[in-house]
């Protein structure tokens, strides 16, 4: 799921194809326009992906038992080409109203202001809650659960289910799991960070097919290049902090100290004397009311705060 996902148009050419090339007597001509079909724009590659994946999804229901599936199977060995053709018409019909069903599910964007958090409770029994300024798209098929972090920070408690996997997608970042307790935060400037909490996923970036794993209580940062930093050791206290409304820092220089304070509020932070920004500060601040930060760090640090309508001056004492 992305901003780039196939039109309805093309993925229902996709479903048509897909069907059409099952077939044992498909010409070559038929499969030349095919190939043409599938060269002429990368919305069509992406297409006819999503429509294989949808039948790779499929395999319970391959399994389940029903009559039509039981009548080809037992059928006797003469009519097995009769039964071979049966099996497959329901199949192909399966894998028909399956990807109707797929690609006709809505996807639902939720956004949160500066300053708000919200909690989500999806409809697989999973549970979200977004930090300040997140904004996030959700969609929960039949087989597949995918949310795409547009930007912002979110805690993802996944339900678990063997069958339907998990996936969060943030920037270049793919995240994929099947029930774990994990946290994303995605920033243009900065990457993005996972910790995860309880459980392991694993981590895929770009058009990568082998991911790297993460497990409880690392975390592990793709910066805006694409390239991975060293696992970090993570304790949940911290990291959750945000979903109480507070701030923890533990001797975190200035100048991070304030990037993270102007998430939360709508005004900007100046640094009159540069050398302030590697001051360090340690504490745990309530994340919405910015007066007793603002006090105790007059009174910890070196500095005199200066305050106008949208503006905060740090002055060096």
């Amino acid at each position: 799921m992305s901003s780039t996902s196939p039109s309805q148009r093309t993925l229902r050419q996709a479903t048509t194809w897909f069907v059409a090339l099952q077939s044992e007597h498909v010409a070559a001509a038929e499969r030349q326009q095919f190939e043409q079909w599938l060269a002429a724009s990368a919305e069509h590659r992406r297409a006819f992906c999503e429509v294989e994946q949808v039948w790779g999804n499929l395999d319970t229901l391959k399994s389940q038992d029903l009559a039509e599936l039981n009548q080809a199977r037992s059928v006797r060995p003469q009519r097995w080409h009769h039964s071979r053709q049966l099996l497959s018409g329901i199949l192909l019909a399966t894998v028909l109203g399956g990807a109707w069903q797929e690609f006709s599910t809505p996807t639902t964007t939720y956004q949160t202001g500066i300053g708000e958090r919200r909690t989500l409770a999806l409809a697989d029994g999973s549970r979200l809650e977004m930090n300040t300024a997140t904004r996030l798209r959700t969609r929960i098929s039949w087989l597949r659960r995918d949310i795409e972090l547009e930007q912002g920070e979110a805690v993802f408690e996944v339900a678990h289910e063997r069958w339907r996997p998990f996936r969060v997608h943030a920037g270049k970042l793919h995240i994929s799991d099947i029930g774990t307790l994990f946290n994303v935060r995605h920033q243009d400037a900065d990457g993005t960070s996972v910790a995860v909490l309880e459980g392991e996923v694993e981590m895929r970036v770009g058009s990568r097919w082998l991911g790297e794993p993460l497990r409880a209580g690392f975390s592990r940062r793709l910066d805006p290049e694409g390239h991975w930093q060293r696992q970090e050791k993570v304790d949940a206290e911290p990291v959750l902090a945000w979903t109480r409304g507070q701030l923890l820092f533990d001797h975190t220089p200035l100048a991070d100290v304030i990037k993270e304070l102007e998430r939360y509020h709508s005004l900007h932070f100046v640094l009159a004397d540069a050398s302030l920004g590697r001051q360090t500060l340690s504490g745990r601040f309530d994340a919405t009311d910015l007066q007793p930060f603002l006090q105790a760090v007059q009174s910890i640090l070196p500095l005199r705060v200066q305050r106008s309508k949208d503006t905060i001056v740090l002055h060096k004492h």
